[in-house]
């Protein structure tokens, strides 16, 4: 948006300007003197129009900041204002020029001291990372506005020399940013799942270094998909530098030869079957905690779904019990030690009924297990030992996990049952030195209906295999703990006293075949072969448009739209791109929030995009600019896209989410993918310009530009995910 003023205004200037027929704050990126623009602002379509005032007459954001924002709404394709409103802290805009100086000497050094960022995915782990450095400054949401407001100045001063905060700190206006380390690099945590949109901490930590041309580190067990890639593209010329610290790889041999690699033991639970053992526990998992609990040592158990089974089922009809908002089957939880029904997406609760409302029949049965199922069956197990349960029922506050996870390092506990919540507390664990644990089922993490569930289950092994590679301390004098219900004669497991069991009903699974040899260059081989020839990331970038509405018809006559309309806009390419079906279906949630959603999937090449369509809506500081289409009511031929190349566009049909009806509303999705490879119909020099930039092609100008012309074509009311976790 284009304004003018009497005087030529600095970059990052708070300024209030009109919207139509409302005020709205905005930050100045540049000024240019309007002699030298006369052309430019006779032949607009548009009338220029005054800033109303000027709130900050001093710059509130860093040219580095702006920098950021403007990259940011391009690449999320949003307002930048949305990135921008993120760089203030916590305080109205109205209130004054910049956040109140704190009392005593706040001059900004002449020489600011080199600054480190550490990033952290949760509030929890801040505070564990500040102890190991002084004088540290802390950054993230359960801070008072005062402790913000100083550490903003000591951060925009140069004074703080070390930051550790949340991904919010990232926004942060950083005075001399030489080092930016990602802890814990791996966890979900680090993309923003809670709002939109959905950016992710890691590729903003990658732009950061490009921007400060400082170096960064990723922290982790093993090294991401993401990471791997970035590595690739920066060895091709980047100016920015990405180094990794993980574990100690394992060994690759089928053996694992270093005393400190616990080669994990695989069990088959359909052969456990077979032999008449029906429980949760593998007679190794239960002879293993049975040892350790005898020598006065600990174990953790580890399933990845809280609750006590994961939905109810009527044994004489099929009958099972479903959210009347999300058509999502409900889990059964005891809460407060009554039974309930939860659904896991929009909190509902219900009494599971005594009979089938179906048939009558009185054969209900709970199926799966969770959380809760396992710690009563571990106490039916081993009734004298002391058992505490880590997930978000039992633990929803920091301050709760910290607790429980005290009890464990301070043998309190006996034995831990827990979900993916315990990789919060990493260094802790270590410090627990467990001698047993159990994955009590990999097959949860396995058949996830999706492309990273296979190194997303990598990950998780190898964060256990790092905390129960360590020796042990002496333990006391052993104690004995008696196990019971009704496994007697069991034989004993030949291994030394630390263990790492993983049970599975496919043991033939490639991901467990490479663990089990400790091979994860062969595994990451594979994996990648597997993504290219299916151009899934990091071979593509793929984009998730979803529509939600409380009518299905409606919602499914929208998709239909406009999945035409995609189709048409990339007509011309025909012969030299890849054109699924592309046919109206409903979400995975079918109903969301009471309105009907559906979700287009494209693949599109950034040298395919159209270039000249513009977007139209609206947008301040905190507000966003939606796209919009003139008819939504009959796909009306658009403006067509000339050049390109090769299967450089995928479209997939319009499909139903996995959940077809969420929150009330109907979901629909349309999957797009990118991608990267090169064409002639690139400008003069973008692809070595691609090269350059930090994330290779698909943060490279030309790409974005081209991408993000035929996203004009999504009309208002679609939600637009760039690099979505979920493709349902």
């Amino acid at each position: 948006m284009s304004y003018f003023y009497d005087s030529k205004l600095k970059a990052g200037v708070l300024v209030q300007i009109p919207l139509g027929r409302r005020q709205e704050e905005g930050v100045v990126v540049s000024s240019h003197d309007l002699a030298n623009h006369k052309m430019e602002i006779k032949s607009a379509s548009f009338e220029l129009r005054n800033i109303t005032k000027i709130i900050s007459v001093k710059p509130i954001l860093t040219k580095q900041q702006i920098e950021l924002a403007l990259f940011l709404g391009q690449y999320y394709f949003c307002s930048p204002g949305i990135f921008a409103k993120m760089m203030f802290t916590h305080r109205s805009f109205s209130e004054g020029e910049l956040p109140k100086k704190p009392t005593g000497d706040w001059r900004l050094a002449t020489t600011a001291k080199r600054q480190k960022l550490i990033i952290v995915p949760t509030v929890t782990q801040t505070e564990k990372i500040a102890v190991k450095h002084k004088n540290s400054a802390l950054w993230h949401s359960g801070l008072k506005a005062k402790q913000l407001n100083k550490t903003w100045w000591r951060i925009k001063t140069g004074r703080a020399q070390t930051i550790i905060g949340t991904r919010s700190a990232l926004f942060l206006p950083f005075a001399n940013l030489k080092e930016v380390l990602v802890e814990d690099a791996n966890n979900p945590n680090h993309k923003s799942w809670d709002m939109f949109p959905h950016y992710d901490s890691r590729l903003i930590a990658q732009k950061l270094t490009e921007i400060f041309k400082c170096k960064i580190t990723f922290k982790d067990f093993c090294h991401p998909e993401h990471i791997r890639f970035a590595q690739y593209k920066l060895r091709k010329g980047s100016r920015g530098s990405v180094a990794t610290r993980a574990a100690k790889p394992l060994d690759s041999s089928p053996t694992a030869q270093n005393d400190n690699i616990i080669a994990p033991v695989i069990i088959d639970m359909r052969q456990e079957l077979k032999d008449g053992n029906f429980s949760i526990f593998s007679i190794s998992l239960y002879e293993a905690v049975k040892k350790a609990l005898t020598d006065n040592k600990q174990a953790i158990l580890f399933i990845n779904r809280r609750g006590a089974a994961n939905f109810i089922l009527c044994r004489d009809c099929g009958y099972i019990a479903k959210c009347p908002n999300c058509d999502a089957p409900l889990a059964y939880h005891l809460i407060n030690n009554k039974p309930s029904l939860l659904c896991h997406h929009c909190g509902l609760k219900d009494a599971p009924p005594a009979t089938c409302p179906v048939c009558q029949s009185w054969r209900i049965k709970t199926v799966g297990s969770g959380t809760q199922k396992i710690e009563t069956e571990t106490k039916k197990f081993f009734p004298n030992a002391k058992i505490l349960r880590l997930d978000s029922d039992n633990s929803p506050k920091p301050k709760d996990q910290q607790k429980i996870i005290a009890d464990f390092i301070n043998h309190k506990t006996d034995i831990l049952i827990a979900t993916q919540m315990i990789f919060s507390w990493p260094t802790e664990l270590t410090t627990a030195q467990p001698a047993v644990i159990g994955l009590l089922s990999a097959d949860t993490l396995l058949h996830i209906p999706d492309f990273r569930s296979g190194e997303r289950t990598w990950q998780t092994i190898m964060a256990f295999q790092s905390v129960i590679a360590r020796r042990h301390k002496p333990t006391k004098q052993s104690r004995n703990i008696t196990a019971t219900h009704g496994i007697a004669t069991l034989p004993t497991v030949a291994r030394d006293d630390r263990i790492f069991i993983i049970q599975t009903y496919n043991p033939d699974n490639s991901v467990l075949k490479y663990v089990k040899n400790n091979d994860y260059a062969g595994f990451a081989k594979e994996d990648m072969a597997t993504r290219k020839t299916l151009n899934y990331p990091p071979f593509s970038q793929i984009i998730k448009l979803t529509f939600r509405h409380r009518d299905g018809k409606k919602a499914g006559q929208e998709a239909k739209i406009l999945a035409a309309k995609l189709s048409l806009a990339i007509a011309p390419l025909s012969g030299a791109t890849k054109l699924n079906n592309v046919i109206a279906s409903p979400a995975f949630a079918e109903q969301n929030n009471s309105e009907y959603s559906k979700n287009n999937q494209l693949t599109s090449s950034p040298q395919t995009c159209p270039a000249s369509r513009e977007r139209r809506g609206e947008g301040g500081l905190g507000g966003g600019v939606e796209p919009q289409l003139s008819d939504t009511t009959s796909p009306q031929p658009p403006p067509q896209l000339k050049g390109g190349g090769k299967n450089d566009i995928e479209i997939s049909p319009a499909l139903p989410a996995f959940l077809p009806r969420e929150r009330g509303k109907y979901v629909w999705n349309i999957i797009i993918k990118f991608l990267p490879f090169p064409t002639p119909h690139f400008e003069k020099g973008g692809l070595a310009r691609a090269k350059l930039s930090f994330g290779g092609i698909f943060t490279a100008p030309d790409f974005l530009r081209r991408r993000n012309s035929l996203l004009q074509y999504v009309p208002t009311g679609w939600k637009i995910d760039v690099d979505s976790e979920n493709l349902l």
